[in-house]
């Protein structure tokens, strides 16, 4: 994205990979490999990628772009996202998680995507609409707000929020989740912001 003009989009309309351990490398490797990707370039693309699954390692944001200090900046002082982080690396020094990878990548998650949600901002025309599918999730028992986390990074990189359209139907956690906490029903949500004008 940092190489796409400023001002250059009317509207985008996205559906990010979500916060859900899920390695899009392995979903769609049948794939990768028919377009020519081969074992090693498939490992590299799975570090590439928006940290989305355990195997993700930490990325230097900044040294991968410093115009991305403000977004930095935002996921610093968004609060519930910071208590959510402090919760999982509090589990993972007792032993209670079942991947020490996890509040990695979580961290890495909501910190790459607040560089998305900026360079988003910096390509969009004033008053242009961002549309944005997303699921909450839930590790060792808190559910994660993605839909507030984001929508709230958002306000702070020029957008204001329009809507948080909920799907009818919610997702359910995994058996992990659900045998140790209970059922919870997680919201799937479509973000609607608007770009300052």
């Amino acid at each position: 994205m940092p190489t796409i003009p400023t001002g250059t989009y009317d509207a985008i309309i996205t559906s990010p990979p979500y916060c859900n351990r899920y390695d899009y490398t392995r979903t769609y490797a049948l794939e990768l490999a028919l377009n020519g990707i081969s074992e090693k370039e498939l490992v590299h693309l799975r570090q590439q990628m928006l940290s989305c699954t355990v195997e993700n390692r930490a990325k230097d944001l900044l040294k991968m772009n410093p115009q991305w200090r403000k977004a930095i900046t935002a996921a610093d002082h968004q609060e519930l996202l910071q208590a959510i982080l402090k919760y999982l690396d509090d589990q993972k020094a007792q032993g209670m998680l079942n991947n020490n990878g996890i509040p990695r990548m979580v961290r890495g998650y909501f910190y790459e995507m607040a560089c998305v949600i900026a360079e988003c901002s910096r390509v969009m025309k004033p008053n242009a609409l961002l549309f944005m599918v997303n699921d909450n999730v839930r590790y060792a028992g808190a559910s994660i707000s993605v839909d507030m986390i984001l929508s709230n990074i958002a306000e702070k990189l020029g957008f204001r929020v329009e809507n948080i359209l909920i799907l009818p139907n919610g997702k359910g956690n995994s058996s992990q989740q659900m045998g140790e906490y209970g059922r919870k029903l997680l919201r799937k949500c479509v973000y609607v912001w608007r770009k300052a004008g």
